[in-house]
């Protein structure tokens, strides 16, 4: 709360962070075309407790979605940038403001026809974080602004709901809720979470040069084919998921380890090597393939952001890393191995201010467009998604399951994205893709080689 300072009674803000500022900027640009890129969707398909009518259903969800804004209150905040001064504002809510902001964020749907799939492939850009319930098919989406979270924090944020769910439940109404209060609960930006010091020493910028050169790694990267050509406009995102069964992800995680391997190491080789595989015009003998190493920050924020108090924040940081077809299968997992161990350095926590505003003058500026543009199948990892989502949670009426999840983000460009988690001991597969660019058979194709990649190198039947 002491980033936040009370501006007139009631109305609270802070500065725009600058990574934060970097994040929203580029995922601001599309929205002259009612788009947003990497806009962040998390998806739970649940088993309601059988007494739950759906009427009393829909006005629980209702009321929990009060409990949620209550208990992490920068859902509800928004940002005003005027080009040179950007600040984040939260209001508190009286009555009719709360039930005004729950309409413009609260959405349920009753047709069984519309899929979790078909509302996120249209949804537009809100000011606000927003919920949506699929009745049907008894699915919930809950989805923001990158700038708002990340994929931790996302995860964060389904079971913060989940839990809000239960205690209407439990409580057969909203439990007591004094309003104002929830603002010591407001987060802070990504730097002041860090406590970096107010400017940048030498060394940090020099940091933030380095991790920005990484980015000229994208330009000789091997991608995979596209639908349409140059000119062909963006439509909706989509996604496919695999889900490998217990018994078989527990068998793949003990050949990783009989060969010094973790299993999302491997999965990254995996798509690495299926990249080496696309037909390609270059004649070199030797092809690289370039990805993002993500790593969260969130070990090292400043109490209790480092847990799920900081769910509505963007907390991690990334850069590129390469590696070449010459290289085999345990090589090149070991390699991402050792940077998703090591790459979170105090060099680079340091750079983080440094290179968000080198990066968005980079941006305002004009950066060219690559011709041709990339089309690597870009990577994001969340880790120990078990122990942050409640898979069953004991309600007064009944158990509340979580049967699945989805995560990932919108992506406008001819990259897809694929996100890897665990969840019931399961390992997760989601590769998110621009239906404008690929379909969904070509990405099922794409995900069905990644896994037997996976398979084949580590010798386990998938």
């Amino acid at each position: 709360m002491a980033f936040w300072r009370e501006v007139s009674k009631g109305y609270y803000q802070r500065p725009l962070g600058a990574n934060e500022r970097f994040i929203k900027f580029v995922g601001d640009r599309a929205h002259i075309a009612g788009r947003e890129q990497w806009s962040v969707s998390v998806t739970a398909t649940l088993k309601f407790p059988e007494e739950a009518s759906t009427t009393d259903l829909n006005r629980s969800l209702r009321e929990a979605w009060k409990l949620f804004r209550f208990r992490h209150p920068s859902i509800a905040s928004t940002v005003v940038d005027d080009g040179t001064n950007a600040v984040v504002k939260y209001n508190v809510p009286d009555a009719d403001s709360l039930d005004q902001w729950v309409n413009k964020t609260f959405f349920v749907t009753d047709d069984p026809a519309t899929s979790a799939q078909d509302t996120i492939s249209v949804l537009k850009p809100n000011e606000f974080l927003t919920g949506h319930f699929l009745s049907r098919q008894q699915e919930i989406i809950i989805h923001t602004a990158h700038w708002r979270t990340d994929g931790y924090g996302a995860i964060y944020l389904l079971d913060a709901f989940l839990q809000a769910i239960k205690a209407v439940l439990d409580n057969d109404g909203l439990p007591s809720m004094p309003w104002g209060e929830e603002v010591s609960r407001l987060v802070p930006g990504l730097e002041m979470a860090l406590q970096l010091p107010g400017s940048d020493p030498p060394e940090a910028q020099e940091a933030a040069k380095r991790y920005i050169s990484t980015q000229g790694l994208l330009k000789n990267s091997v991608g995979v084919s596209y639908l349409g050509d140059t000119d062909t406009r963006p439509r909706g995102t989509r996604s496919v998921t695999m889900r490998i069964p217990k018994e078989t992800t527990l068998a793949l995680e003990a050949a990783c380890k009989a060969r010094s391997l973790e299993l999302f190491a491997a999965c990254h080789a995996a798509l690495a090597k299926f990249h080496f595989s696309q037909p390609t015009q270059l004649s070199e003998s030797e092809r690289y393939y370039s990805s993002t190493i993500r790593l969260s920050m969130r070990p090292h924020l400043l109490p209790p952001y480092n847990y799920s108090a900081g769910a509505c924040s963007i907390y991690t940081g990334g850069y590129r890393f390469q590696v070449s077809s010459n290289q085999s299968f345990n090589d090149i997992a070991g390699k991402y191995l050792h940077e998703y161990k090591n790459g979170l350095t105090d060099s680079f926590i340091q750079s983080r201010r440094q290179f968000a505003i080198t990066v968005l003058e980079s941006l305002r500026g004009g950066m060219p467009i690559p011709n041709p543009p990339p089309s690597n199948i870009d990577i994001s990892i969340v880790e120990k998604v078990d122990s942050m989502v409640s898979r069953v949670l004991s309600t007064r009426i009944g158990p509340l399951e979580v049967l699945k999840i989805n995560l990932g983000v919108e992506t406008l460009t001819r990259q897809p994205y694929l996100f890897l988690w665990k969840f019931s001991g399961q390992l997760n597969l989601s590769l998110w893709y621009n239906e404008a660019y690929q379909d969904a058979n070509i990405a099922s194709e794409i995900l069905h080689r990644i896994v037997n990649i996976l398979g084949a190198e580590l010798r386990v039947v998938i």
